[in-house]
Parts: C-alpha cells; structure tokens; sequence
C-alpha cells in the first residue's frame, strides 16, 4: 500500500512540472533596468508581477493592475507591447467560431487584447489536451490572431 501511495504521490510531482511556463522566471533585478524603469511608469499600482525571459533581449512580464484584472507587457529591442486578459468564458464569437472550425480538438487557454502602437488585436493560445482523468497535459501549442472587427489573421 506505501508503494502505490508513493507511486501516485510521486506521479502528481511529475505531473506538476508538467504544467510549468513557456518562459523562464526571473527576478527583476536580472532584467534590463530601461525595462523595468519604463514598465514601472506605465504601471503605478501593479501587484504580484512576475518577470518572465522569453529570449536573450525580450521580457515579459505578468502582473495584477489596481482592479486586480491580470495584464501583462513585453518589451524588447523593437519596443513593448501591452496585453489584456479576458475570461475565456467571454471568448468573442469569432474567435470560438475559428477555433471549433479550423482547430477541431483544441481549447482555448488563455485570450488577450494585444495592443501595439495603438493597433489592437485579439489573440488567443490554444492547445490539446492528453491524459487521463486529471492529469491533463497540453500539447501542440498555438498562438493565433484575429482583426477587432473578427478577421481571422492566422498563427
């Protein structure tokens, strides 16, 4: 009985990392400092923001605004970019209309209002889901875009 225990016990550890991020954690003092500087004006009331690398000169990071809405922002040498969490269960018609045609098998993660020099677009992350009972793991990622007006933009 204390193998099937430590076996199910151990198995969920596994399972956990699993389910880790896309980007490496990073503490903020490992961060470009002009990152830091320009997110820290931008964002005045920010709580529980964790900074993420996504590659060698780009940071994002992830954070709670005054309203305790999840925002996050990139910033790279080519500028930054803001983005907007929306509840999935408020997924804009268009977006689900695409997905349950073009990408039969996927669920949709996460969704966001990307806003670049004032240019907005939706984006939602997508994957499938293997596993069993709970110990779902996504594969095959995407990242998808659409148009404001609901125009399928592609990966």
């Amino acid at each position: 009985m204390k193998k099937i225990l430590a076996f199910v016990a151990a198995l969920m550890l596994l399972q956990g990392v699993s389910f880790a991020q896309d980007y490496k954690s990073v503490p903020e003092k490992d961060v470009k400092l002009s990152y830091v500087k320009d997110f820290q004006r931008q964002v005045k009331d920010a709580t529980n923001v964790e900074w993420y690398k996504m590659d060698e000169n780009t940071f994002k990071v992830i954070y709670l605004d005054a309203e305790k809405s999840r925002q996050a922002m990139v910033f790279s040498s080519k500028g930054s970019e803001t983005h907007y969490f929306i509840d999935t269960k408020y997924c804009p018609a268009a977006v689900r209309d695409t997905v349950n045609h073009l990408f039969a098998g996927y669920d949709v993660t996460d969704i966001w209002v990307r806003k670049v020099r004032n240019k907005m677009t939706y984006q939602a992350r997508i994957a499938k889901k293997s596993g069993f009972l709970f110990w779902k793991k996504e594969t095959d990622v995407k990242v998808l875009s659409w148009e404001v007006d609901g125009k399928y933009i592609g990966e």
